[in-house]
């Protein structure tokens, strides 16, 4: 998800809604509507229930999909005319919020896309451009990578964060000339955090000193070749084996659903006692842990990784039942 930059366009949305919308929202207001952009997310809790990530249920499926915001819009303006407040301006509003969450995640670089068009489509969409990183989800937020996701968050939604809380008044020339010289040191910002070009790369790299080890036989050059629909035997014949691989399994309450493999041997299993069950032990091979366990439903690849624990830049693939469905282009932090 893209965290703050839901709340921004909470915090935005409370000034639209006010009735003098020169003046500042309250806090109130801020909280309500930031909660109201939230609102999708509710599907987490679907991962303590059994509910799988791309099930038509699970994060970013049917929560994220317009037809929701369209059924919150509406249970919105009939709330606000039982509070007698105006019922279109109230369910509009928080129709075009709800929807700006999906809009929102589609421009991540992690997870799954969007179920925009359920039901009647299941298909899970991404943008072309997808310059905000994934935000890590529930306390894994407080960590040093989520603080370096809230940092590249508060400068690319500077400008929403502006028109929330801006103060009334008249501008004088020194703040005219203050405002400029801000927006060009954003656009400068918004370039270093979102471009991809090769010159922004080396900046980026000496900054954050780059402590990358890539997989034998990775090149930038087939990575960028990798499509989506392709199988996950033409992305290993041109990228070679990963350095990890993380597969998660259908199935029940108890069975073992996630496995973490390191060079093509068993790293770590959960549960733990329903993997040792089927027979999956730390350095069991890959093969002998598909015979256990069957066919993966989804996996991830990872193909770079952090020599030292610092900044590096994540490659990865990520499929679902033996197909590529997103890649992972990013800077991360072990």
């Amino acid at each position: 998800m893209a965290s703050l930059g839901h709340i921004a366009v909470g915090a935005a949305a409370s000034r639209i809604y006010r009735s003098a919308p020169l003046e500042r929202p309250s806090f109130a207001a801020v909280l309500f509507w930031s909660v109201v952009s939230f609102l999708p997310d509710a599907d987490v809790i679907g991962f303590n229930l059994g509910v799988s990530y791309q099930d038509e249920w699970g994060h970013r499926g049917a929560t994220h999909s317009f037809v929701f915001a369209l059924t919150i819009g509406v249970a919105a303006g009939i709330a606000a005319r039982l509070l007698r407040r105006s019922a279109i301006r109230t369910g509009a509003m928080a129709a075009v919020v709800v929807a700006s969450h999906p809009l929102l995640d589609i421009l991540t670089d992690g997870g799954l896309g969007c179920a925009l068009f359920w039901p009647f489509d299941d298909t899970r969409y991404f943008a072309p451009w997808r310059p905000i990183p994934v935000a890590p989800i529930g306390l894994a937020f407080f960590s040093p990578f989520g603080l370096t996701v809230a940092i590249w968050e508060s400068v690319i939604f500077a400008p929403v964060w502006w028109y929330a809380f801006r103060r009334r008044g008249a501008v004088s020339t020194r703040a005219i000339a203050f405002r400029t010289a801000a927006v060009g040191l954003w656009m400068v910002m918004l370039w270093l955090l979102t471009s991809t070009d090769p010159f922004r790369e080396r900046i980026v790299a000496a900054a954050l000193h780059d402590t990358t080890d890539y997989a034998p036989g990775f090149s930038e050059e087939a990575f960028g070749a990798i499509a989506r629909d392709q199988t996950d035997a033409e992305v290993r014949s041109r990228l070679g084996e990963p350095l990890r691989e993380f597969l998660w399994f259908a199935g029940g309450e108890g069975s073992c659903s996630q496995v973490g493999l390191s060079r093509g041997a068993v790293e770590r299993a959960h549960p733990p006692d329903a993997c040792a069950g089927r027979g999956v032990h730390v350095g069991l091979s890959r093969q002998a842990l598909i015979d256990a366990v069957g066919q993966p439903e989804s996996s991830c690849w990872a193909y770079s990784q952090s020599r030292n624990g610092g900044f590096f830049t994540a490659r990865g693939v990520c499929f679902i039942n033996g197909r590529v469905d997103e890649k992972i282009r990013r800077w991360d932090r072990e």
